[in-house]
């Protein structure tokens, strides 16, 4: 059977100060009336029926998913009691799967992008899980612009067909390229961004897990015996802090990678969660009540309050209750390094 496993263990510091640890990225409604984890769940819909919809996350957020996601069953919402990258999230996921289906394909995914149309999506999906073998099926993504805040998957120049969706072999993996490599990339035309988002079949992806993190899987065992979330906190905080990308993926050949027919957007930051905000004739993207005077290609959002600017270009204004962010739009990126600034002086009532 098929399966699906939504990651949403992200802190989301790029968000900061609306994203916080107690409210992370994806619980908050940045694109619409329901957040972000709730509207990547109905993503899956009609392809994945509930009992067969997996979500991991942080420990202490397990109460609140399972407020949003009432059709999920409880025992299919995992909580991390420390956050150890994407490899450990996927097999702790995948443990348990593997108790239910030995035979399972599963689809793994953030729960933090923006796509369209969902049709698309679910014949990619579907098409993926089909076409994996004893190598998973990445999501590659046609770049629309020299962006340097993603990864990028070099692809070969040869490809194939399923149900009309192009198909090719990884050649490479870049990690995120300075602004000059980035446009190299652009201009040779044969490399798309990594989503993140990717399918395995399950016994291919536990030959994976033991050929190239041997230490790993086996650390989940003792779960499969109910031994608590003492034990599970013991395992969790002996494990490595590492992706599948650089843990796994990026030691394999000839891993395949689909070029996904779909609008996909990763909402990273906020400039890219502006891009689905209106502009006005100064190219501003606003949220809230906000006041601009010769001002032009700002992001502003405003919450409880009158947010006013004045003669400002290229800036970043986001406006809460308890803090304020100011910054220039070139430093989107280093944003969380806010965050690491108020982690080091201990000041958790913003965190």
């Amino acid at each position: 059977m098929n399966w699906a496993v939504v990651m949403a263990g992200g802190k989301g510091t790029r968000f900061w100060p609306e994203s916080r640890a107690r409210f992370p990225k994806p619980f908050l409604k940045f694109l619409g009336r329901r957040p972000l984890l709730q509207e990547t769940v109905e993503r899956l819909r009609p392809l994945f029926p509930p009992s067969r919809i997996l979500i991991v996350l942080q420990q202490e957020l397990v109460k609140e998913a399972a407020r949003l996601l009432p059709r999920i069953p409880r025992k299919n919402i995992l909580g991390e009691p420390v956050g150890r990258n994407t490899a450990p999230c996927a097999v702790y996921a995948a443990s348990q799967i593997a108790r239910r289906d030995r035979n399972a394909r599963i689809i793994f995914l953030p729960a933090d992008h923006e796509i369209q149309p969902k049709s698309l999506f679910l014949k990619a999906v579907s098409t993926a899980l089909e076409a994996a073998d004893e190598r998973p099926v990445l999501f590659g993504i046609r770049p629309r612009g020299a962006n340097p805040a993603y990864g990028y998957l070099e692809v070969s120049g040869k490809r194939s067909r399923r149900n009309g969706i192009p198909f090719f072999t990884i050649r490479r993996f870049h990690e995120k390229p300075s602004p000059g490599k980035a446009r190299g990339f652009l201009k040779r035309g044969n490399f798309f961004w990594n989503s993140g988002m990717f399918a395995w079949r399950l016994d291919a992806f536990k030959a994976a897990v033991r050929t190239h993190l041997p230490k790993l899987y086996p650390a989940f065992r003792p779960l499969g015996r109910k031994s608590g979330k003492k034990a599970l906190a013991r395992i969790y905080r002996a494990l490595p802090s590492v992706s599948l990308d650089y843990g796994i993926l990026e030691k394999m050949k000839n891993v395949h990678c689909l070029l996904a027919p779909f609008d996909w957007s990763d909402l990273g930051g906020w400039a890219a969660i502006a891009e689905f905000w209106s502009s006005d004739s100064k190219k501003n993207r606003i949220r809230g009540d906000v006041l601009l005077l010769e001002s032009e290609g700002n992001i502003v959002k405003a919450n409880e309050r009158l947010v006013a600017l004045l003669g400002v270009k290229d800036f970043i204004v986001v406006d809460t209750p308890d803090a304020l962010l100011v910054c220039p739009r070139s430093k989107a990126e280093a944003i969380r390094d806010v965050v690491r600034a108020l982690e080091k002086r201990k000041a958790f009532a913003y965190l």
